[in-house]
């Protein structure tokens, strides 16, 4: 009996399919699970809004402050220096006591000078007082002893009266002395009218003085004082034509002569 021969078959084993399908699985799961890694790892982030309801501030520009200034250290001086400024404080505290004391030494001095100077000038003009009212007694006394004459005299047509010393006054005697008082007289007030003040003087031979008074008022106490000031810066008065004053004379004044 011949045997057969069959050709050799590789029995196939169990399961093959079951662990492809298992196989297959899983690469569909690995390849899901790469997909979304990497989607999720290079996705753009989703942008956020928001909305603003401030407003924005204006700018404002700073303010710079200048720095304060420091204040200088006190330098404090020296002892010395302190007993120095004291010295020289004191030093022209005693030149300003004696300059103060000099000026009223001097003030003193020339008060005392002044008073010393017045006192004089009341001795001499008393003297002199004296001895013009000595002369004028001897030279009253002369006229008394003379023969008095009357005799008269006008200025500006008026008539004055004189007791002459030795003699009669002149016609025009009056007038010359009228003449003679005019040019000092001081007066610049207006005044209403030519009114005639008349002054009365008494006289001594040689001219000089003795009594001016005022013999009738013009009314106006400006004018006659005037007239009254004026006769007696006029001391002496000039003699008549024979060489003596008489002793009283009454002259007129009148401001627009």
């Amino acid at each position: 009996m011949k045997s057969i021969a069959y050709p050799y078959q590789t029995p196939q084993e169990r399961g093959t399919l079951k662990c492809f399908l298992l196989a297959l699985f899983m690469h569909v799961l690995l390849g899901m699970l790469l997909y979304y890694a990497v989607h999720w790892q290079s996705r753009t982030p989703a942008g956020v809004e928001a909305e603003l309801w401030d407003t924005i501030p204006e700018t404002v520009p700073p303010v710079i402050q200048s720095e304060p200034e420091k204040p200088q250290p006190v330098i404090k001086p020296e002892p010395e220096e302190n007993a120095d400024i004291a010295l020289q404080t004191q030093k022209r505290r005693q030149a300003a006591a004696a300059a103060a004391a000099a000026a009223a030494a001097a003030e003193a001095a020339r008060q005392a000078e002044q008073r010393e100077r017045k006192a004089r000038e009341a001795e001499r003009q008393a003297a002199a007082q004296q001895q013009r009212q000595s002369e004028l007694a001897r030279l009253q006394a002369m006229a008394n002893n003379a023969a008095p004459a009357t005799a008269t005299g006008g200025a500006g047509g008026r008539s004055g009266t004189g007791a002459g010393a030795g003699g009669t006054a002149s016609p025009g005697y009056a007038d010359k002395v009228r003449r003679r008082v005019l040019p000092n007289i001081i007066f610049t007030e207006e005044v209403a009218g030519n009114p005639t003040a008349v002054v009365s003087v008494r006289m001594a031979p040689d001219g000089s003085l003795l009594s001016v008074r005022l013999a009738k008022s013009s009314g106006n106490a400006g004018w006659d004082n005037a007239v009254l000031r004026a006769v007696e810066r006029s001391d002496p008065l000039p003699r008549d034509e024979n060489g003596m004053a008489p002793s009283n004379i009454n002259i007129y004044f009148q401001p627009r002569d």
